[in-house]
């Protein structure tokens, strides 16, 4: 999701959209009125567990599909088009570019609405989030803080490292974001986008910045699980694969994920999963959509425990190679929470009616699903 890297958004037209839902039979399913707010809710006695519960057992189906979705608006309002994604599908999470960020007062407004309208409509806030790096990957250029590239920063303090990210964190949080899609933790980046060559150097790095964004109650990512510093082609624009064995990936790529996920709080960390695929550990396709590397590797041998999001599903790497109705079944059943969709409305729809699809007739275990809502309902519920 590099800012060097134009992507055109098609111009999906609302009567369009109107006739994709139509035909799935799925408009005005999803406008069943909550017992209870969420709000109301965090302020009660109840014990966060308790409020989580409730919460779900008050969503509809499509309601928790839309969790597990987040998706990019093309423009700097919430037009028709982008409020009839949050409210229609509902899709339960939002990513914004430099296309939707034109000032502060405007960007401070559009996430406004942003949250009301998803809150009003699935009664449970969104994620809103931002990829803000530093050097070539940054928004807002001239009204954010100056923020070095990684390379740059990994050669001066951790002191420092923080003090950076906690004054852009300040920045972000005054403009509604709740989630910066930051810090890379790969070794040896495309870009300049890694703190250095080896875990040693990253690792400090890293967890600076993450209690910097902390301190000013912004949530973090460790990315691109398990790591992309050897791979050679940009996967924004195709597949690319790193021949990287088991054990050299827990020594070297592996590591600074690892050592993280113990140095850090999961509701607070959460990780974003590459769209490389590495054959010597798993063959079927990138790791985005792979049960070994999610599942075996990242929650169990790792034992991380918070919300693992995709990598852009919109990328080449994923895009030439899947439809995204295989692509968002596959991604959650091999160990994904979140799926990001972030330029093309006709691909959240088939990722969303996909999910549905197969959320009603019982391919997607229920239990399966509905803990992965209550998870992120238990993480919302500290934004």
């Amino acid at each position: 999701m590099k800012k060097l890297i134009k992507i055109i958004f098609p111009i999906i037209t609302l009567f369009s959209l109107c006739i994709a839902l139509t035909a799935c039979g799925y408009v005005n399913l999803f406008r069943e009125k909550s017992d209870a707010s969420f709000d109301s809710l965090a302020k009660s006695s109840l014990s966060p567990e308790e409020k989580a519960d409730k919460l779900l057992s008050q969503m509809t189906d499509a309601q928790k599909i839309g969790q597990l979705i987040m998706i990019g608006i093309p423009g700097p309002t919430l037009d028709d088009n982008a409020r009839y994604m949050m409210t229609e599908f509902p899709c339960g999470n939002v990513i914004l570019f430099d296309r939707n960020m034109q000032s502060p007062e405007q960007t401070t407004e559009l996430n406004k609405k942003i949250h009301e309208t998803i809150l009003n409509q699935s009664n449970i806030p969104p994620f809103i989030a931002i990829d803000q790096e530093g050097g070539a990957v940054v928004r807002m250029e001239k009204d954010l803080p100056p923020l070095p590239a990684a390379e740059t920063v990994g050669q001066g303090t951790t002191e420092n490292a923080k003090k950076l990210a906690k004054e852009t964190g300040i920045s972000l949080k005054s403009l509604g974001f709740n989630l910066n899609f930051a810090p890379v933790v790969d070794l040896n980046s495309l870009y300049h986008r890694s703190y250095g060559k080896t875990p040693e150097t990253v690792i400090p790095f890293a967890k600076a910045v993450i209690d910097g964004y902390t301190e000013a109650n912004i949530k973090t990512t460790l990315k691109h699980f398990p790591g992309i510093g050897k791979a050679k082609t940009d996967p924004h624009m195709d597949k690319e694969m790193v021949s990287i064995s088991k054990e050299i990936l827990n020594k070297e790529d592996g590591k600074p994920f690892r050592e993280l996920i113990k140095q850090t709080n999961p509701n607070d960390t959460f990780i974003m999963v590459s769209n490389v695929t590495y054959p010597d550990i798993d063959l079927s396709g990138p790791a985005c959509l792979s049960r070994i590397i999610m599942t075996d590797i990242l929650q169990n041998e790792y034992q991380y425990k918070g919300i693992i999001f995709t990598d852009d599903t919109d990328m080449g790497a994923m895009a030439k190679y899947y439809t995204f109705t295989e692509i968002g079944c596959k991604a959650i059943e091999a160990g994904a929470d979140i799926i990001l969709v972030c330029h093309d409305y006709r691909h959240a729809q088939d990722v969303f009616n996909g999910l549905l699809k197969a959320y009603r007739n019982g391919t997607l275990d229920h239990q399966f699903i509905d803990q992965k809502v209550k998870k992120i309902i238990l993480t919302k519920m500290q934004l």
